[in-house]
């Protein structure tokens, strides 16, 4: 028989946290680093994210029948909504075509269908533009779900049975908070070090509401392109270490790199020796 472990939970999960940082920041070491575009306004940055978001859209449905994109809340999230239409019409994407568009969440608060609060609501626009309700994958609210845990977890499986192939999305479009963190991946939240799953449930999250969905570090690596809008002189330090080295503790943001990304800021956003 053999011996009962004396190891400790704690020291367990000290072991996991510091194997979850080094596999994040090893592989977002190795995709290439972000092209910085840098416009004069805030219009402007908006304009050119989106146009990349709909070239992306364009390639996919023309290589394999459909696309899938993963939007954020926010300020650039609501640029994105409103810039988004135009861009995909620019791009020859018709109204039929959007038919086989696929809009996901790069995170989700745990509201009621409706409320303020829900980053689903930037998908408004893509509907009356011809994307299909059935193809817009929303988290359940609790009203609909027991909990966020359950919620995050119906998510993901629809995410694995209606998602793209191979878990890569076409484009996701990501915002970035003063704090550094990106989707709702916070430094030193313990759910930012979330390995070996797309979608992981938050219940404390340091910014209200409080309980969440995210997608995860591995779904934003596999990624065919990762698009970053931030505007605004609060974005700035935030940028800059996003810019430097791989840190999935002290700026998540740095690690959310995909097999393409490009940041799109404004002049404000833009750390001063760029």
């Amino acid at each position: 028989m053999s011996e009962p472990s004396t190891e400790h939970p704690g020291a367990r999960h000290a072991v996991e946290a510091i194997e979850a940082i080094e596999t994040i920041e090893s592989v977002a070491e190795g995709l290439p680093a972000p092209v910085v575009d840098i416009a004069p306004t805030r219009e402007e940055a908006s304009e050119r994210a989106s146009a990349a978001i709909a070239a992306a859209l364009a390639e996919a449905l023309s290589a394999r029948g459909a696309a899938h994109l993963a939007l954020t809340g926010g300020s650039g999230g609501k640029a994105i909504a409103n810039a988004l239409p135009v861009a995909l019409a620019e791009a020859g994407i018709s109204p039929q075509d959007l038919r086989g568009v696929h809009i996901w969440f790069g995170d989700e608060r745990f509201v009621p269908a409706g409320d303020a609060e829900r980053n689903d609501l930037f998908a408004t626009p893509l509907a009356a533009a011809g994307v299909p309700e059935e193809n817009i994958h929303r988290l359940a609210g609790p009203e609909a779900a027991a909990s966020i845990l359950i919620a995050a977890e119906a998510l993901e499986r629809d995410l694995a049975a209606r998602g793209p192939a191979g878990g890569r999305f076409d484009a996701v479009h990501l915002g970035m908070g003063p704090d550094g963190h990106v989707c709702s991946l916070f430094p030193g939240h313990p759910v930012a070090l979330t390995t070996g799953r797309d979608m992981a449930a938050v219940g404390d999250s340091p910014k209200p509401p409080p309980q969440r969905a995210t997608l995860t570090f591995p779904a934003l690596h596999r990624a065919r392109l990762v698009v970053l809008l931030a505007f605004g002189g609060d974005k700035r330090e935030a940028a800059r270490a996003g810019l430097g080295s791989p840190d999935a503790v002290g700026a998540p943001i740095s690690c959310a790199r995909g097999e393409r990304t490009v940041w799109f800021l404004d002049e404000g956003a833009a750390p001063r020796d760029r």
